[in-house]
């Protein structure tokens, strides 16, 4: 069972419950509406949806970006002793991050409005004053309005290397941008993760015929908990319509080999999905996916 956002023939966007090859609507007008409920009613919704019996195949549907509304993303940074490292090789700043991977505050920025969005499938990644590019594989944490955690998506947090690793001021810049964003368009639910410290995270790089990278890493090896990432995303801040927060990377492609225009990007996390984006220049990628 796993939460989507669909269009139908006519072209109108539904949310709906995904389960055997069928979409179940539910009674709601976006996803928002249901980020803004508490965790018991949101479940009975979809409970609802599947107890009325009315089905689409999912043939007949298109899948959009899983969130609307304002719901935003957003990203924790240096979580992974790999990440850690990876910035201290990359950045002339690198105490600042080993500071950041052992101080009590973690790191948390903002990643994207629910409209710039890139769904699996659509192309996006790369800016043209960057010189070195990276997919950047992660778990991310679907949050309601009240901090609960609903689901989980598989993120794909792309990031231009080497903007910020001129200075680590610029990481706007280098995390937010047109298709830098890209999410699995299944929202499966957290419940239903058996054991979400203990899941594999795989990421592959095709450029043509050719393999050019393949990594992965375990959630176990996180330096965080999901709950104290929540508890900080929290403070001082409220999500009317709920919240994306990928959790950081583990995996991390070597120095001056990143991401290149036409290159095949996957990520696959173990019972949650796999994303899939050819990487293209910003300029050339159209704004928006999650109308």
């Amino acid at each position: 069972m796993e939460l989507v956002r669909f269009s139908d023939a006519s072209g109108r966007a539904q949310v709906g419950v995904a389960q055997d090859g069928f979409v179940c609507v539910v009674a709601v007008t976006d996803m928002a509406e249901l980020l803004r409920l508490p965790l018991a009613d949101l479940r009975s919704r979809m409970d609802d949806a599947l107890a009325a019996g009315v089905r689409v195949p999912l043939a007949d549907v298109t899948l959009l970006a899983p969130i609307d509304g304002r719901t935003e993303v957003w990203g924790a940074g240096v979580t992974y002793l790999r990440s850690r490292e990876a910035r201290v090789e990359e950045s002339g700043f690198d105490r600042i991050y080993s500071n950041v991977y052992d101080a009590p505050r973690p790191e948390l920025f903002f990643k994207s409005p629910a409209w710039r969005v890139l769904p699996d499938g659509q192309s996006g990644g790369l800016r043209a004053d960057s010189t070195d590019s990276v997919p950047e594989p992660e778990l991310a944490l679907v949050l309601n309005r009240h901090a609960e955690i609903v689901g989980a998506l598989v993120c794909n947090d792309l990031t231009a290397r080497s903007i910020e690793a001129e200075n680590p001021i610029y990481l706007p810049q280098a995390k937010s941008y047109a298709g830098s964003c890209a999410l699995s368009t299944a929202i499966v639910p957290w419940w239903q993760v058996a054991d979400p410290s203990d899941l594999t995270i795989r990421l592959t790089i095709d450029r043509g015929d050719d393999r050019v990278f393949d990594g992965q890493c375990c959630t176990a090896a996180m330096k965080r908990s999901f709950d104290e990432l929540v508890d900080w995303l929290f403070r001082a801040i409220e999500f009317p319509d709920g919240v994306v927060l990928s959790t950081g990377t583990g995996i991390v492609p070597p120095l001056g080999e990143g991401v290149k225009a036409g290159d095949r990007v996957t990520v696959t996390i173990d019972g949650v999905g796999s994303l899939t984006n050819v990487m293209a220049v910003a300029s050339s990628v159209p704004s928006g996916s999650a109308s």
